[in-house]
């Protein structure tokens, strides 16, 4: 038996938000531990406090929840992490949990990019530190299906309303495009009858021509009518996006205005998705036509495509499933979606033209969303006013075709491999791709059932393919660290689809660990990454020292030459793992996080330039013990004598000059890195 006291931090905090309550049933959740000192150990994200309300340490699991690093966290009150815990809260937390009664808190807690999170806050311990400070352990468990705030709620609710909203709408509009349909029969078919009954007179023929306009005119707002109805089927046909886009646009440009710029990037390695092509061009069409109108003549419009894997539920307009995606972002830069009618623009007939005197239906962005939902997917937004908006459109992946003809240019095995994934469309998709390059593969759904089976007798794999992220029980890092004590020579292939997973990919790679691949996967890259690490001396063996994946930061503020630099660098050590920084800023945070081995930076950029962020980079070594890596400097302009000087006096950084040809970028590489 436990006795609680629950805070509700979701209201005003004070005597009406705490309860007494006795819990018979009550238990901690499974792995929270009670002691301090294994806090850093712990799955569960956990940040210590003292009295005063300054947060003075959390563990990894924390600082990944909240994506901030340690010395950020440090420098915080724990009112700004969790919020409404101020001094009357901090005060009973300190006053009552050393009495043996366990805190828990419905609280909001805040992450790095401004989203709040509703949490369950448990206050885990209370003690004197070693400094003799007294400090408070607080563990955060993100509510989930756990507990559902109000604010969650309100937001359930409204997302509801709009989707009953577009799907009785859709029921009217497919009744009334049925009755449209039957009486523009006759609009368009009489005026050809008539014109030959009254030959030789121009006014009613000009009559007519007008008549048949009209009704054209009208058929073609009964076909929107039925897209947004979604009478029609979904097409079973497999397809690349981007030759969509290239169709689209290629149709708009002729009406374009010349003050429009209209930029590309559509990633060269996007995978196919199964539906209907003319229905997606509609979607792409709609977004695009959107875009321009909005912008009145003048500004960009961006065209973006890309694969992406979602580890968990995203969105800022609807909530994304996490999966595997081709996203299509169209963005423009007019004047930004008002927040007043932001949760209407999907609704059938709602339109702005109107206010502006332009002509519309308001049917486009619900066919959008329509289309968009009968392919399984999602489409988000986001808008700044007087900052242009941004429409996201996430459609599945489809594997149906191609993996076994393209299969057989690719390197193939018959090893046993292990796939470890708490996603089990992602375990089936793995297997799929293995077995037909000939392996043997099999899956298990967590890092406790993968280490079970190695422990077994005679479960033995010549590769394991993990997943760093796993939602239940414990993560990748862990999973391997307790691997290699099974089996110290495993192989084990990383992936991961969740950008912050960084720090833990370094970790494990430094430990031992091989070859990273990115999620969404390919087979291509499967099959070459899978053989390069099976074809590898394990560690311990004699031979040639294994060949890990090195960790290369490339610092440039422009996108386009980032990209450029990572596709060079890939084309020749496929398993390098690329991280970007569009400014030294960023640069200084990407460099804290995950030493790389190599960096490729800029001169001059915004924010902090090279030759400062070299500076940054130096002194952070320096304090914490470390070589300073590699530095290829890259500038379109005369370098400095300071700059100068830093290359001349020493053997391992070199200055390139801009534009750097594919070969010269790749001898630099070679160079610093001893391939």
């Amino acid at each position: 038996m436990h006795d609680v006291i629950r805070l509700n931090l979701l209201k005003a905090s004070g005597g009406s938000g705490v309860r007494d309550l006795n819990h018979p049933g009550f238990s901690l959740p499974s792995g929270i531990s009670a002691s301090p000192t294994s806090f850093h150990g712990s799955i569960y994200p956990t940040v210590v406090v003292d009295a005063k309300g300054m947060v003075r340490d959390a563990n990894d699991a924390a600082l990944l929840f909240l994506d901030q690093d340690l010395s950020v966290l440090k420098a915080m009150t724990v009112s700004e992490v969790i919020h409404r815990l101020d001094e009357v809260i901090m005060d009973l937390i300190f006053k009552v949990a050393p009495l043996g009664r366990t805190l828990m808190m419905d609280a909001l807690c805040s992450q790095r990019s401004g989203a709040v999170v509703p949490c369950e806050v448990i206050v885990n311990h209370v003690g004197q530190g070693a400094e003799g400070a007294w400090l408070a352990y607080l563990v955060l468990i993100e509510a989930g299906k756990r507990q559902e705030t109000p604010e969650a709620s309100m937001i359930t609710e409204a997302k509801l309303a709009r989707a009953e909203r577009l799907e009785m709408a859709g029921v009217v509009a497919g009744q009334i495009a049925h009755d449209f349909n039957n009486l523009l029969t006759p609009m368009l078919a009489y005026p050809e009858l008539i014109r030959n009954e009254v030959k030789g007179n121009p006014v009613v023929g000009e009559y007519l021509t007008i008549i048949e306009k009209t009704a054209v005119d009208m058929s073609r707002l009964t076909q929107q009518l039925l897209a947004l109805a979604r009478r029609g089927r979904v097409g079973t046909e497999v397809f690349c996006v981007n030759e969509v886009i290239e169709q689209v646009v290629s149709a708009l440009q002729p009406i374009i205005p010349k003050s429009i710029t209209i930029e590309y990037d559509l990633a060269d390695n996007l995978l196919e998705t199964r539906g209907g092509r003319d229905q997606m061009r509609r979607v792409i069409d709609n977004l695009c036509q959107n875009a321009l109108d909005a912008m009145s003549g003048s500004g960009i419009l961006s065209l973006k495509t890309e694969n992406v894997y979602l580890d968990t539920p995203f969105g800022v307009y609807s909530a994304v499933k996490m999966g595997e995606y081709v996203k299509v972002t169209v963005s423009d830069t007019g004047p930004g979606v008002p927040d007043e009618i932001r949760d209407k623009i999907f609704d059938p007939f709602f339109t702005t033209k109107r206010a502006s005197k332009q002509r519309g239906s308001g049917l486009g962005l619900s066919i959008v969303h329509g289309i968009v939902r009968d392919h399984k997917g999602y489409i988000d937004l986001e808008s700044v006013p007087g900052h242009g908006a941004k429409f996201m459109v996430y459609i599945p992946i489809s594997r149906a075709s191609g993996s076994t003809s393209r299969s057989g240019s690719l390197p193939h095995g018959t090893e046993r491999i292990l796939v470890v994934d708490d996603d089990a469309p992602q375990v089936q998709v793995l297997i799929q791709l293995l077995e037909v390059l000939g392996y043997k593969a099999m899956g298990v759904a967590s890092g406790e059932e993968c280490l079970a089976r190695l422990r077994s007798v005679g479960e033995r794999f010549d590769l394991i393919i993990l997943d760093m992220v796993m939602d239940s029980g414990i993560d990748g890092l862990t999973t391997f660290t307790e691997i290699r004590k099974i089996i110290p020579g495993q192989r084990v292939i990383l992936t991961s689809g969740y950008a912050k997973s960084a720090r833990r990919i370094g970790k494990a790679q430094e430990l031992g660990a091989g070859i990273f691949l990115r999620k969404p996967l390919t087979i291509e890259r499967v099959a070459k990454a899978v053989r390069e690490e099976l074809d590898q001396n394990p560690p311990g063996q004699s031979g040639e020292p294994r060949k890990r994946g090195r960790r290369v930061l490339i610092v440039d503020d422009e996108l386009m030459i980032r990209k450029l630099f990572g596709m060079i660098i890939q084309s020749e050590f496929s398993d390098a793992v690329i991280d970007q920084a569009a400014n030294g800023d960023e640069a200084m945070v990407a460099f804290k996080e995950a030493a790389p081995d190599l960096i490729i930076m800029d001169l001059q950029m915004p924010v902090r330039d090279g030759r400062e962020t070299f500076a940054g980079i130096e002194k952070i070594c320096s304090e914490k013990g470390r070589t300073v890596p590699p530095v290829i400097f890259c500038t379109g302009f005369t370098p400095s004598d300071s700059m100068t000087s830093i290359v001349a006096d020493s053997p391992v950084h070199c200055l390139l000059r801009k534009p750097v040809r594919a070969e010269a970028l790749l001898d630099a590489v070679r160079t610093r890195l001893r391939y």
